[in-house]
């Protein structure tokens, strides 16, 4: 039998099934043979035997099954395949092998050592704040060095040229650096601690003040020693430009006034764990320069009392410029004799006299102490003396009046000598331990049944010196009493 005969028969089993071809019965003695009639199941897993023809086909023996006589049928098929395709499907069998593993392999890893509820955690590390930024410094040049490449030019120059370039460069470079603090002040702490809810909108008014209001008078400033600057780096006929610009300095007037209410909001809030964290966080930057928030808002004060200083080699015009900054300072005498008085707390009636709230000015003030070591705490005004003691009172820092305010008009001042009174109680007084004080100084009344008198002790030599010259201003009954002079005991 030939092979397209062999063909047609696997092509149409059903119409020829009686005339179907039986196998030679040499290949199947020997197909029985080699496998057994009772392994259907294996026979039936058994891959098809292959053989190439001539013609570059395949011939595949295919055993569909056997009959009840153990007959087994044998047809031969051929299918037409290119080596590329079985190849493309040998390697596409290969990936679904690697793609899906077997299924003892899945089973396998699928078992797993479960980890031990007893092994130890490793502990978080503690936080550690990162290490403060390096400092931002800020380069100082002179007028010579920043202008250095003309130096045929500056030879021209006189000595007394060049000092007054040397001082128009420093005023300048003194307004660059103000301008860049006051914009930190606002960019980097106030705008946060509003946002962040540190501060209220009345804190942040109290305590920054009109802030605002100082940042357009350093620019025009600015703005106007650039455009008086020629290409040669000299800056010519500034006079007249200071002095219409001096006018703007008026705005410092309230700045400083509200800076002793300032001082005193700041050390109450700065007391507060998370104000004094932002503080910290602040100092550790490089935008604050190592400076504290008071010391940043303290600098534009600094600066704006020593403009007479900057501009007195450069200006003719200082009259204008001095009028303001005195009538500043007197502003801030009237707000710290304001905020003095405030603190005040009076236990009688009749402590409350009214030289106090006539008084516009505070001369003098700060801590002393008694015979018996007790700290005391004097506010010198311009028309009374008043002695306190230092106290708190729902967080704020208050002065309880000790004893009888004393008029100025009524008071007597005496400058003892050292050693003339002893330290300690009236028992220790008179014992071998007793200490000799030193730095006294003694005020009373002019007539002794209208108060007690204070025997107080200044911290040092010169703490004495400054209040007795305040004394001085204040009244001419100011005695010095001498070693041999007979003074006698004050009363305590």
């Amino acid at each position: 039998m030939t092979t397209s005969t062999l063909s047609r028969a696997c092509l149409c089993p059903s119409d020829n099934r009686e005339n179907e071809p039986r196998v030679p019965e040499l290949a199947s003695s020997a197909l029985e043979s080699y496998v057994s009639v009772s392994c259907f199941d294996e026979l039936a897993a058994l891959k098809p035997k292959k053989r190439r023809n001539s013609g570059g086909e395949e011939v595949a023996l295919r055993l569909d099954g056997l009959d009840t006589n153990s007959d087994a049928r044998v047809r031969f098929f051929s299918i037409r395949q290119k080596k590329s395709k079985r190849s493309l499907l040998r390697v596409s069998a290969s990936l679904i092998n690697l793609v899906s593993p077997s299924r003892n392999k899945n089973e396998s890893c699928s078992f797993k050592v479960p980890s031990s509820p007893l092994r130890p955690v490793p502990a978080a590390s503690p936080y550690k704040p990162p290490r403060p930024s390096p400092a931002k410094r800020r380069v100082q040049l002179s007028w010579v060095d920043s202008f250095g490449s003309n130096g045929d030019d500056k030879c021209t120059l006189s000595h007394h040229e060049i000092k007054r370039q040397e001082a128009i460069y420093e005023l300048y470079q003194g307004e660059r650096d103000m301008l860049e603090d006051l914009t930190n002040i606002t960019k980097f702490y106030r705008d946060p601690l509003l946002k962040l809810g540190l501060i209220s909108q009345e804190e942040a008014r109290m305590f920054f003040g009109n802030i605002d209001s100082l940042i357009p008078v350093h620019e025009e400033l600015i703005n106007r020693l650039r455009e008086q600057r020629k290409p040669d780096g000299r800056t010519e006929n500034i006079g007249q430009h200071i002095h219409d610009w001096a006018d703007h300095l008026s705005v410092y007037v309230q700045y400083c006034a509200n800076q002793i209410k300032a001082k005193a909001v700041f050390d109450e809030k700065k007391n507060e764990p998370a104000m004094d964290d932002f503080l910290q966080r602040c100092l550790a930057s490089p935008f604050s320069r190592k400076l504290d928030l008071w010391t940043l808002l303290d600098g534009a004060r600094g600066r704006f009392v020593k403009y007479p200083l900057l501009v007195r080699a450069i200006l003719k015009y200082l009259e204008r410029l001095e009028k303001v900054i005195k009538k500043a300072d007197e502003e801030t005498g009237v707000a710290r004799c304001e905020h003095s008085k405030s603190c005040l707390l009076y236990l009688f009636d009749d402590q409350k006299i009214p030289e106090i709230e006539q008084s516009t000015a505070l001369l003098c003030n700060g801590c002393m102490k008694n015979v018996k070591g007790s700290k005391l705490f004097v506010f010198l005004f311009e028309r009374a003396v008043v002695v306190t003691r230092s106290t708190h009172q729902q967080g704020r820092q208050m002065y309880q009046v000790y004893r009888q305010p004393m008029p100025v008009s009524e008071l007597q001042v005496e400058d003892l000598p050292d050693g003339e009174v002893k330290l300690g109680s009236f028992r220790n007084a008179f014992g071998q331990g007793s200490q000799i004080a030193k730095n006294v100084i003694r005020i009373s009344f002019k007539d002794s049944e209208k108060g007690q008198s204070h025997t107080l002790l200044a911290n040092d030599e010169h703490d004495k010196r400054q209040w007795m010259q305040a004394f001085r201003k204040v009244t001419s009954c100011v005695e010095e009493v001498s070693e041999n002079s007979n003074i006698s005991k004050a009363k305590h």
